[in-house]
């Protein structure tokens, strides 16, 4: 079994950040592991490794200290990367033989969840990137590797040297033998008019290949401000780790959890340029904590099909009209914000539900109505489930309909199993 199936079978959702550091630093040691267990990661990323600058101690080090944890560590090593195979000319010997010194060191450690292979290939390293990518796979398929794609806008794709970004996808899983696909959105923090439908737009470009491929997806979300990027409140981190949950990926990546370039503009990391916890912090361990405790375990076990956008333009190409054979309508009853829902099943075949609160200002009851008369069960505190209470509408006792009728916040899931009363069909 590889690592990525092992902490998903385990109910754990995967969280990592981007680690910058320099070892010694904040985050550079075995002290960091307390940091990352307090704010919610499970899956650790150690600083840069050079068995020739470097101590092989210290990341045996930082591997004991996750194990120690209960998480486990993303091992950056430049025997690994595709900067290796770059300066090998693309020799694949020359490269096997590093990546291999490396397993003999690190390979076999518990706490090893994989190698870190690149950030973002674009252009002419595309190619030798899901080459490195594929020989992780051969040599070591315990292991699942880091590799994040650039997420997707038009003039993204463009400046990458793509055609198709579509392709870019494809290619990698016929060349790769990926575990997961792996892609980032900041856009959530921009002030441009047009940032949400781009957070969006790059959303349905992975799950369409989530479906296509039946592959889990990973997204790298923003907790720093940052060149034109504000500072996250907790709302937009709530806001953030909704709609990716909601729309069926299955891990997080944060960037950037310590202060990157601080004589930059980098602002309010959650752990910042002195090595203080900031109220960042506080905001990303509350809502990736609660994440574990709610619906997050659930969402690993289930399929995304489809979604739908609830008073609300048709961003990101998802549909803003319902089709659906459970849900009959949704709308925010005490005041109006847009909403979003979206469809699951699980490996038997059962369906679910999730409803977001698809905004960082609006508070209310939601209602959804429901087709026929469904038995319906909330997903609750660490996956409990029970069955939830019909809302009652004062105004009209005799509703012939059934409603559900949960109490929303910014950016807020709520998940139901829904065991459907509808007819079977030849």
């Amino acid at each position: 079994m590889n690592t990525l199936q092992a902490i998903m079978d385990r109910g754990v959702f995967p969280v990592t950040f981007h680690n910058y550091s320099s070892w010694g630093s904040p985050a550079g040691g075995p002290w960091a592991v307390k940091d990352w267990v307090d704010l919610g990661i499970t899956i650790g990323r150690s600083p840069g490794y050079d068995p020739e600058r470097h101590k092989k101690e210290d990341m045996l080090a930082l591997l004991d200290a996750c194990a120690e944890a209960g998480i486990m560590l993303f091992v950056n090593d430049a025997r690994c990367s595709v900067s290796a195979m770059a300066k090998a000319n693309c020799d694949e010997d020359v490269y096997r033989r590093g990546y291999e010194a490396s397993l003999k060191d690190f390979g076999d450690h518990p706490a090893n969840f994989g190698y870190d292979v690149a950030d973002e290939p674009a252009q002419d390293a595309i190619t030798r990137t899901y080459r490195a990518y594929a020989i992780h796979r051969e040599m070591a398929p315990h292991l699942t590797p880091f590799m994040s794609t650039a997420g997707y806008t038009p003039e993204g794709a463009s400046w990458m040297g793509l055609r198709s970004y579509q392709r870019y996808i494809d290619e990698l899983v016929e060349t790769s033998d990926p575990l997961l696909l792996f892609h980032g959105s900041y856009y959530m923090l921009h002030e441009q008019p047009d940032a949400i439908e781009k957070h969006f737009l790059t959303h349905k470009m992975f799950t369409d290949a989530m479906i296509r491929h039946r592959l889990p997806v990973w997204l790298t979300l923003c907790c720093t401000g940052h060149y034109t990027l504000r500072c996250p409140d907790q709302e937009d981190i709530a806001w953030q780790i909704g709609i990716s949950t909601a729309l069926g990926h299955k891990g997080l990546a944060w960037f950037n959890v310590y202060t990157h370039r601080p004589e930059e503009n980098y602002r309010w990391a959650p752990i910042n340029e002195f090595g203080e916890r900031t109220h960042t912090f506080e905001y990303l361990s509350y809502e990736l904590r609660r994440l574990q405790k709610t619906h997050g375990p659930t969402l690993l076990k289930l399929d995304f099909q489809k979604a739908y956008h609830i008073d609300n333009e048709r961003l990101g190409g998802y549909p803003n009209t319902i089709d659906s054979e459970l849900v009959k309508a949704v709308e925010a009853r005490t005041m109006k914000f847009p909403l979003m829902i979206s469809e699951f099943k699980d490996a038997e075949g059962n369906d679910y539900v999730a409803l977001l609160a698809n905004t960082k200002t609006g508070y209310g009851q939601c209602v959804i109505t429901w087709h026929g008369k469904p038995t319906v069960y909330k997903i609750g505190w660490e996956g409990t489930e029970s069955e939830y209470r019909v809302y009652f509408d004062d105004k009209w006792p005799e509703n012939p309909t059934k409603q559900t009728g949960p109490w929303m916040g910014p950016g807020q899931v709520t998940l139901y199993r829904v065991e459907s009363d509808a007819p079977k069909r030849l």
